[in-house]
């Protein structure tokens, strides 16, 4: 019931910051900008976001080897399809890695290592955005430092900080367990031993952390790349230097877990940053939207897939069958 109640907040708190949005912007002037959309640009774009999935599957297979997980790259290239659909329909942002994580297991037997090889995936990804969002912060403070922006980037960033100190540190992470076994924290120590464990199979591999988080910069730069052509598609003169500044702080903003996959809350934070650079509501209301929207297209890719990858039961069943034929055949 719980769960219920909240995603029809995260719901309600969606469709309401979007209708207050659209009226706030005019509709009629988004839809025209909309419609005026460069199909080639926005072809474009939504190539340039497929490919970042692509190399967020690479930086994901990095970490697989050392955790004795061997698959095929296409195979985490499905996965990363998969997990994107379930991150974009289910209610909560780490939907799509529980389902990564679950097949993974399903597929090699060992919760803990891919469990924490997705993780490490999403850590790397994460210290790129906060990173860039707090030099964006910086090098663009004066349009926001009459709000609770930088409140919140700084927040965000001490908050991560703080919990990788946790992880890699040996006797801070245990003084957190100490403290959360005090608090008898639902039996979450145990699990977060589990992951320490399987974590600290990277702590003696910098090359290959180091090529994640180079990676994860990569993909986060596309990102801001994939707004700024959609802003150029839509006829927008907009320097790409304002993109840089403002769309790692909107992402940041959308991960706050009080709507659907950001929705609003994204669309909100451009429509208040763009504007301190000329922008009009309704020209930042489309970059996002447009933006969304590719996510949207290409989480749909992610379903098409599930359906003919098809469950997790029965993709295990089919593996383990053409494990027996070879076996026979031998």
């Amino acid at each position: 019931m719980r769960k219920k109640i909240f995603l029809a907040l995260k719901i309600f708190v969606s469709v309401f910051l979007i209708v207050f949005l659209f009226k706030q912007a005019d509709t009629n002037k988004v839809l025209e900008i909309m419609r005026s959309m460069d199909i080639t640009l926005f072809l474009f774009a939504i190539s340039l976001y497929a490919l970042s999935q692509i190399v967020s599957a690479f930086r994901w297979s990095l970490f697989l080897p050392h955790a004795d997980i061997h698959l095929p790259f296409l195979k985490l290239v499905s996965l990363y399809y998969i997990g994107m659909f379930f991150n974009m329909f289910l209610p909560t942002i780490i939907g799509g890695d529980v389902v990564k994580s679950y097949y993974l297991y399903k597929f090699s037997g060992k919760g803990g290592n891919s469990i924490a090889s997705v993780f490490l995936d999403r850590f790397t990804g994460f210290f790129a955005l906060v990173t860039i969002a707090f030099v964006s912060l910086i090098i663009g403070y004066r349009y926001v430092e009459d709000t609770n922006i930088p409140l919140f980037v700084i927040s965000l960033t001490s908050m991560f900080l703080l919990v990788s100190l946790i992880i890699w540190n040996r006797s801070l992470h245990r003084g957190a367990l100490v403290f959360i076994d005090k608090i008898r924290l639902l039996g979450i120590n145990e699990k977060f031993e589990s992951l320490y464990n399987a974590v600290m199979l990277y702590k003696g591999e910098p090359q290959v952390l180091l090529k994640a988080f180079l990676i994860s910069f990569v993909v986060q730069i596309k990102g801001v790349v994939i707004f700024y052509l959609i802003s150029r598609g839509f006829g927008l003169n907009v320097s790409i230097g304002y993109f840089f500044m403002f769309v790692p702080i909107a992402v940041s903003i959308s991960m706050i877990p009080i709507s659907l996959s950001g929705l609003g809350l994204r669309e909100g934070a451009f429509v208040y940053l763009f504007s301190k650079v000329g922008m009009t509501s309704a020209q930042a209301l489309s970059i996002s939207l447009a933006g969304f929207a590719i996510m949207v297209l290409l989480g749909l890719v992610g379903g098409v897939e599930y359906i003919r990858v098809g469950s997790v039961k029965d993709t295990v069943k089919s593996q383990e069958s053409r494990v027996r034929s070879q076996e026979n055949s031998h």
